[in-house]
């Protein structure tokens, strides 16, 4: 098995286009504005080419539109860049490296601390197609089992550490 440091993993090209994307997309619903969305096509077209990376960001930007309109709560984010990842951005980059990894349980956890129930399909819909379309261009996440997942959720609740995020989309 692998080992990342925290600093390596959220460099690693499949994580990095994951969270920033998500970073700088709901950044851009929250603020109005489309200098975010910029960004991140250059982070995407810079990282994947002119063609993968405008296929790559249609699929990222229907993804946070429906996991937005879906969500069980307002969505939080962090900074671009920042050297940690909230709650939300957790649930997305388990939900993605799940679909990618064909890991069912991880999967489900993630839909589940997500969104809505009854959303559940079109977000797991919205998120495969952005899984697939990364992992079509060989940006494979490493696998989030679901139990770090949990030990994650759990962790960030009963201390107390979840960083200060700002609500995003709902």
């Amino acid at each position: 098995m692998t080992r990342f440091t925290r600093h390596d993993y959220l460099e690693r090209p499949p994580e990095k286009l994951v969270l920033e994307g998500y970073r700088y997309w709901t950044r851009g619903y929250v603020a109005r504005s489309t200098a975010p969305w910029t960004e991140a096509q250059q982070l995407y077209r810079g990282m994947l080419g002119e063609a993968d990376g405008e296929r790559a960001i249609i699929a990222l930007a229907g993804f946070v539109k429906t996991l937005g309109a879906c969500a069980a709560c307002p969505l939080k984010t962090v900074r671009s860049g920042a050297p940690f990842i909230c709650r939300d951005e957790t649930l997305v980059m388990g939900l993605i490296a799940g679909i990618q990894n064909a890991d069912q349980p991880a999967v489900e956890f993630c839909l589940k601390k997500l969104c809505y129930r009854n959303s559940c399909d079109a977000v797991a819909m919205a998120a495969g197609d952005f899984a697939i379309q990364l992992r079509s261009m060989d940006q494979v996440m490493v696998p989030i089992p679901v139990h770090a997942l949990a030990d994650c959720m759990d962790r960030a609740a009963s201390t107390g550490m979840e960083p200060i995020a700002r609500p995003t989309l709902h």
